[in-house]
């Protein structure tokens, strides 16, 4: 029962340590969405660009109860392996498998959200360089 208890850190440090890089990448797309705030305010993408930040913030929002529920978690995974009676372990075997799907789902969104962020971003880079190319001619 040890070693399931050892593998359930293991995979809950690799969550924390996702998340640690996940709260990286967010705080990189909001400042390419905000070094491109002029284009992204134009008529055209406002709305696209309100609803992408929304659901940015809202990520960012659920990445960090996600964090404070695997933090708990792993604490009670601690105390549990530092119990000589392993009591609970269908609960907390339950509790764990139930934050692995909500981690996934978590990941699934924030992943969603980061590519209509570079679509977006790319869209206005693809303007920059026809304007460019039609400046130089």
């Amino acid at each position: 029962m040890k070693k399931k208890l050892y593998k359930f850190h293991d995979q809950t440090m690799q969550w924390l340590n996702e998340l640690e890089f996940l709260q990286d990448e967010q705080k990189f797309l909001e400042n390419l969405l905000i070094s491109h705030f002029l284009d992204l305010s134009t008529p055209k993408l406002y709305e696209p660009t309100k609803r992408v930040i929304k659901k940015l913030k809202d990520a960012e929002k659920k990445g960090d109860e996600m964090y404070d529920i695997i933090q708990t978690h792993n604490k009670h995974l601690a105390t549990l392996m530092e119990s000589i009676h392993l009591n609970g372990n269908k609960e907390f075997k339950k509790e764990h498998k139930q934050i692995k799907n909500d981690f996934k789902i978590y990941v699934l969104n924030f992943k969603h959200v980061k590519k209509k962020i570079f679509e977006m971003i790319k869209e206005i880079m693809k303007l920059h360089k026809q304007k460019l190319l039609l400046e130089e001619q």
